[in-house]
């Protein structure tokens, strides 16, 4: 139960985060975890849907929110977009999902959302959010207990080398989803030798 409730407040401590640039993140995942295993921990074969919001984003020097590029670690695949964030209030253009993308600077992106701004491509947006985003993910096959983790990365213009005037935000990425593999245990026959 201790084990238990430290990583809840864990999970809370790293979900509610601000940081010089980004406004307050929110996270949850659906399902917590595969049926009747512990929270965090999925069988092979799990789709899990992830749900991301940024309630505000304040740039340094002029630079505005330019891209949300999902950190997946091994053990994941069919990384599948559901929502595109908003756009409240902010430049004309769009938000679009991209596997993988160089920006102008060098920057190499992907996968996730980044912004299209019709004046200039290399320019985010002038929103201040709110942001809110989906995708969904699926446990890879395995025969091995392994760690899964996926964070989220908010990139402005300045990182993406799109608009360079100083100071660049430097928000490291939040932890999304912190679990494990739990491989079921395979019961065969005994070999009988002749």
């Amino acid at each position: 139960m201790k084990k238990l409730l430290f990583i809840l407040c864990f999970i809370f401590s790293l979900t509610a985060m601000s940081q010089p640039c980004l406004g307050t993140q929110n996270n949850s995942y659906t399902p917590t975890s595969s049926p009747g295993l512990p929270l965090g921990t999925f069988i092979p074969g799990q789709v899990i849907t992830l749900t991301y919001t940024l309630q505000s984003f304040t740039g340094i020097n002029i630079n505005w929110i330019h891209a949300f590029q999902i950190i997946l670690g091994p053990g994941f695949t069919n990384l599948t977009p559901i929502t595109t964030p908003g756009n409240p209030a902010g430049s004309t253009g769009n938000w679009i999902w991209d596997l993988q993308h160089t920006f102008t600077g060098g920057y190499n992106f992907g996968p996730g959302w980044r912004f299209v701004n019709t004046f200039d491509p290399d320019w985010g947006t002038s929103s201040a959010g709110p942001f809110t985003m989906s995708f969904q993910v699926t446990v890879g096959p395995t025969c091995s207990a392994d760690p899964l983790t996926i964070s989220m990365e908010v990139l402005d213009d300045c990182t993406t080398g799109g608009w360079s005037n100083g100071t660049c935000c430097t928000d490291p990425p939040i932890p999304m989803l912190i679990g494990s593999v739990s491989v079921p245990i395979v019961f065969t026959t005994p070999i009988i030798h002749y």
